[in-house]
């Protein structure tokens, strides 16, 4: 082995260490460590570089992939939260769930050409005629241009919360769970449709302001160094934000649907603890790469549609719109 191949070894090595790491931050608070929860933040991109590594290893020397071959081997589990394997199917029963973080639509409804990015996000809606949307980071000078674009559905909105609940089906009863900021909480409604009642919530969780990594290294740097000061007490909120809804939700005389954004990754304490007693929608019907941030960070999926037992969840998409920094997503329930 030539001194620029061990070097390369030396890099693949710790980069197995690194995809080690993110298995095992679902398993440990960030209230106890951080340091395992930000592995798993960055596990899309440590299982790109592995693979990465097994092909270069296989054109070059072929034994040296196995060991990350064997490290990915252990881990499969993982990929099916990244990459969904379901083939793509229309849906024509059951009534539809969208939850959508709108914080990157705000600065297009001010904007010199808001029209049309009015239109734009109105032609969304009609197109996909969502039964249920569940908006996250809404901003009251929002509320009058979103009435418009929802007219038909019923809704009860607090302007000083940035969750809110749009629905065309009959609301029962609808409440809010606060958290100690504005900016994060969950709303929730129960819903008849077909003489059955569902509650459903659509939450958003404490944010890691994770930066839209550029070209240019210092800013990377600066951008990393920030998010590695926040990470910890961001995911520590989460999972005392997550205890509060799971422990509202246990309460629900009806079927639960709990979405929205989560600003957590697949491989995080926080979804493990909601997957244990809910079923993430995207496993049995997601599609491609599970990406509903827009960054250049892959498979950064912080989006989720998670239903108790007594859902029969039929379909599940990440919708492609240039309106946000996030993806829509949908989700159809029987």
């Amino acid at each position: 082995m030539s001194f620029i191949q061990k070097l390369i070894y030396s890099i693949n090595i710790i980069a197995v260490i690194a995809l080690l790491l993110a298995y095992l931050s679902p398993y440990v608070n960030p209230n106890i460590t951080w340091f395992f929860s930000f592995f798993g933040l960055g596990y899309p991109m440590l299982l790109v570089v592995n693979i990465a590594f097994v092909l270069f290893w296989l054109v070059t020397k072929a034994r040296y992939a196995m060991l990350s071959i064997v490290v990915i081997a252990i881990g499969y589990n993982c990929i099916f939260r990244t990459i969904g394997f379901n083939a793509p199917k229309k849906v024509e029963e059951g009534f539809s769930v969208m939850s959508y973080n709108i914080g990157g639509t705000s600065h297009h409804f001010s904007a010199k050409n808001k029209k049309a990015k009015i239109a734009e996000f109105n032609s969304l809606i009609r197109k996909q005629s969502p039964d249920i949307v569940c908006l996250q980071e809404r901003k009251e000078f929002m509320i009058p241009i979103l009435d418009n674009i929802f007219k038909g559905y019923k809704t009860y909105v607090d302007p000083e919360k940035k969750t809110c609940i749009y629905s065309k089906l009959p609301i029962i009863d609808h409440g809010i769970i606060s958290f100690d900021t504005p900016y994060h909480s969950a709303s929730w409604v129960d819903v008849d449709y077909k003489n059955n009642s569902y509650r459903i919530y659509g939450v958003h969780l404490s944010s890691n302001k994770v930066p839209n990594l550029v070209d240019n290294l210092n800013e990377i740097i600066d951008e990393s160094v920030y998010v590695l000061d926040k990470y910890s007490i961001h995911a520590v909120k989460r999972v005392e934000q997550l205890d509060i809804i799971m422990k509202h939700a246990e309460s629900s005389p009806y079927p639960v649907l709990i979405t929205g954004d989560f600003n957590d990754m697949p491989q995080s304490y926080t979804y493990r603890k909601i997957s244990q007693a809910y079923c993430d929608a995207f496993i049995d019907h997601g599609n491609g790469i599970g990406k509903t941030q827009k960054t250049n960070l892959p498979g950064l999926r912080i989006d989720y549609a998670f239903g108790d037992k007594d859902i029969d969840i039929l379909d599940h998409k990440i919708l492609v719109a240039d309106l946000s920094d996030h993806s829509p997503i949908i989700t159809t329930i029987q």
